[in-house]
């Protein structure tokens, strides 16, 4: 049982016990790399035994921290299930804190206008060292807000501003360009790019990077069979319907995530089995839902975990001083062709 006299251990006790100055202990306990791994290890086993807590208050009091960050993400509204490639996002978000003395909480939000006031009211109330946005616009006026107010932040995403800020960011115009050249090489002439609204700077990468491939192919670009909407399951499968209503219907699909590429099949078994077996879908993919899904779906992958790690590793590191410059990245997709399967194929 513990001793309800005992005092609570301090750093001092630490560094008593282990023969160690207070300096490295205080420096051991927060992770600073100055300190050996052996001693560091040391110093984390002798405060657990001796059952030190860190005082937050008085550290906030010292350093004007909270040691509390904030992502706001955004989530399509309506949504008919829960989003896998966001739910794998805060995962690797909250793992990017774990060994910290930070902790992530996160706010979703449906719409820009929502965005910008969850952060306004982030900086408003005081509660948090810095924050995490997704879905960035070109001349993002949340990014803009965080600049005037000087408060750290990293998006995922890049703007088109001219002040620099932190950001990890997936190339997305080659990864829309890779797909699209899957479905080139596969004999598809027409060819459909369902992505979110050209507000959204990766939506106009991924056009990009679509329309390139096209090119390369000898395929005119059609506007047509660009859907650039709400890419909830159900309004995809609504639009995806629509173009398979065509006279010239398309046989290939560009899709934006997971929930999108669900809404596109769900529209493809309205068909006759053999035609919608004639379709082929290339899905931007964070997760591995697509090693679960029927018809067979290539995709351009990049573990949404190891997104929300990073960025999450990178605001903690925004926060405590480290330099714009080592703090954007990114990163490439790596291509998963899952093979398309045909009439009498078996699996």
């Amino acid at each position: 049982m513990p001793d309800p006299d005992r005092r609570p251990a301090t750093i001092k006790t630490i560094a008593k016990a282990l023969s160690l100055s207070a300096s490295t202990v205080s420096r051991g306990l927060q992770g600073d790399p100055s300190v050996t791994e052996k001693t560091r290890r040391k110093i984390m086993e002798t405060a657990e035994e001796l059952g030190y807590r860190r005082d937050f208050r008085g550290v906030s009091m010292r350093t004007g921290k909270t040691f509390v960050l904030c992502s706001v993400l955004g989530t399509p509204p309506s949504q008919e299930f829960g989003d896998p490639a966001a739910m794998h996002l805060i995962q690797g978000m909250i793992a990017g804190v774990e060994g910290t003395d930070f902790k992530m909480v996160t706010r979703p939000v449906e719409t820009s206008e929502q965005r910008l006031e969850a952060v306004r009211e982030a900086v408003t109330n005081g509660r948090f060292d810095g924050l995490v946005l997704d879905h960035s616009e070109p001349q993002d006026p949340c990014v803009l807000y965080l600049l005037e107010k000087k408060v750290k932040f990293i998006t995922f995403g890049r703007t088109e501003l001219f002040s620099d800020h932190p950001y990890f960011d997936i190339d997305n115009e080659h990864a829309a360009y890779e797909a699209a050249q899957h479905l080139v090489s596969k004999g598809h002439r027409r060819i459909a790019l369902v992505d979110p609204p050209p507000r959204y700077l990766f939506s106009r990468q991924r056009l990009r990077g679509y329309q390139r491939a096209l090119e390369e192919g000898g395929i005119p670009f059609d506007p047509a069979l660009v859907n650039e909407n709400n890419i909830g399951a159900r309004r995809v499968r609504e639009r995806v319907s629509q173009f398979l209503a065509m006279k010239d219907r398309p046989t290939g699909f560009v899709t934006s995530n997971e929930v999108a590429t669900l809404g596109a099949i769900s529209a493809a078994r309205a068909l006759p089995a053999g035609e919608a077996q004639a379709l082929q879908f290339v899905s931007r993919d964070g997760t591995n839902i697509f090693d679960y899904v029927e018809p067979p779906v290539s995709s351009c992958y990049y573990p949404l975990l190891d997104v929300g790690e990073r960025l999450a590793q990178n605001l903690v590191k925004a926060v405590e001083g480290a330099g714009i410059e080592t703090l954007q990245t990114v990163e490439r997709t790596t291509f998963i062709e899952r093979p398309h399967r045909t009439i009498g194929e078996t699996i």
